[in-house]
């Protein structure tokens, strides 16, 4: 009697997997109907486990770090950030990813010094250009 192996189809984080997000994205943030430039750097771990930066720029200089977690074609993600009024902030979604991982975008809320206000992140993967460095820390 033998055995075969099935290889059946790959999970979240692993190689494969058709909604992975991995490198640098860029794309517009609304908050409130005013539009931002923003980069998002991506990794996606086994499991589905999603870490990364998050930036805007201009007008306002907005950074953090980004957490989340893919299942199925959904990311679901928490980016923390300190705002210019001085308060701890978040923006929390359940964003959709496009087959390939080329594209991700969603509805958002935004969390900080005021009332919560309701977003929509729009990301594409950069094309053309060099990914940014991978900055992950090895845990092997």
């Amino acid at each position: 009697m033998g055995f075969t192996a099935c290889a059946g189809t790959p999970g979240a984080g692993r190689a494969g997997y058709p909604f992975n997000l991995d490198g640098a994205y860029t794309g517009r943030v609304f908050f409130g109907g005013d539009p931002f430039d923003a980069f998002l750097e991506l990794y996606t771990s086994s499991g589905g486990a999603v870490r990364g930066t998050f930036r805007v720029s201009e007008p306002v200089s907005i950074s953090g770090p980004v957490e989340g977690v893919i299942v199925d074609d959904l990311l679901k993600l928490t980016i923390s950030y300190r705002s210019p009024g001085g308060c701890d902030g978040s923006i929390e979604g359940v964003l959709t990813i496009e087959s390939g991982g080329d594209t991700v975008e969603g509805p958002v809320t935004v969390r900080d010094c005021g009332e919560p206000i309701a977003g929509q992140l729009g990301f594409r993967r950069r094309a053309g250009l060099p990914d940014a460095p991978d900055t992950r820390t090895s845990t092997r």
